[in-house]
Formats: C-alpha cells, sequence, structure tokens
C-alpha cells in the first residue's frame, strides 16, 4: 500500500532555476507541498552551484520546503551510473552539494542509470536513499518505501504542466 506521495524534480542546476516558478506557483496554491530536487552540481562543468550566489539566495528562500538531493556532477554522458569511476563522481556531486543537503540526503542517477555497484558506493558515502523513476529505497533499512513518486524535469515544460496539475489533484 502507498502511504504518501513523494513529489521531485529531476535537473535542478542554475539553467533550469528559472522554470521552479511551476513549484513556487504551487506552493502558493498547496501550502504543506514539499518537494525534493534531484540537483546538478556542476551543470556540464559551468554551473557550480557552491559558488553560485543566485543559488544561495534562491535556495534559502525555499530551504523549508525543498529538499536538495544528489543528481549527478556535471549531467554529462556517459551519466555517473556509467561511468568506470562511478564512486569519485558521486562523492564530486555530493561534497559540492554538502552545504545545501539535509542530514538524510539522496540520490538519483541521470538517466537513471545505475550499476550493480551504485547502492554500495552511496551507502559508503553515506547517502541515506536512492530514487528510482518511480520508488525510492531506503539505504539504510535496504528496503523499498512505500512512496508514490510524482517526478517532472525542470527543462521539460510538459512534464512541469503535468505534474502541476497532479499535485492540485492531490494536494487540494
Amino acid at each position: 500500500m502507498i502511504d504518501k506521495i513523494a513529489v521531485t524534480t529531476d535537473d535542478l542546476c542554475l539553467s533550469t532555476l528559472v522554470n521552479f516558478k511551476w513549484f513556487d506557483e504551487l506552493k502558493e496554491k498547496t501550502p504543506d507541498l514539499k518537494v525534493v530536487a534531484f540537483t546538478i552540481a556542476n551543470y556540464q562543468n559551468k554551473e557550480s552551484l557552491k559558488d553560485s550566489k543566485n543559488f544561495k539566495e534562491w535556495y534559502k528562500k525555499r530551504q523549508d520546503w525543498i529538499e536538495i538531493a544528489v543528481h549527478s556532477y556535471d549531467h554529462l554522458e556517459p551519466p555517473d551510473g556509467d561511468r568506470e569511476d562511478e564512486a569519485y563522481w558521486a562523492k564530486q556531486a555530493r561534497d559540492s552539494l554538502k552545504q545545501f543537503l539535509p542530514k538524510k540526503y539522496g540520490y538519483r542517477s541521470a538517466g537513471w542509470q545505475t550499476t550493480n555497484k551504485t547502492v554500495s558506493i552511496l551507502k559508503k558515502l553515506g547517502f541515506s536513499y536512492i530514487a528510482y523513476e518511480t520508488k525510492i529505497k531506503d539505504l539504510k533499512q535496504d528496503k523499498l518505501l512505500p512512496v508514490r513518486i510524482l517526478n517532472s524535469h525542470l527543462n521539460d515544460s510538459n512534464s512541469l504542466q503535468k505534474i502541476y496539475r497532479e499535485v492540485l489533484k492531490n494536494y487540494s
């Protein structure tokens, strides 16, 4: 049985901050809304969030309802989960986003690409959960959580419109 809904979005970076207006508007209409934003630490090695004043200001205004989670370091091809040095890139992303991460932080690989080593790497790095396309796995308890995921991509207006409607339907 599904106990709750997790509202998530992928591809948060400086280039997609403007599209977060969808969630800002949803928050006004649904005050209890919480969003997990799977975040790219340094999109295409051009947008380092740890050094960005704009991102820090953006986050400060939303930190009570946005949970930052790791999406990748650079979002380049191949995705982190297809790289031979997968552990290195997961650590780079985590370390770059550390100041924004909650005590229990999560991970979703770009393109949902994972290997048979991904979970053990994340556990060693202290991640609490991994989110797949439709499931979330608690890494401490090693079990899937009873959560329905409503996911969007910040660079895809169709998925943003869909999540907007879904959230209003489920939270209103």
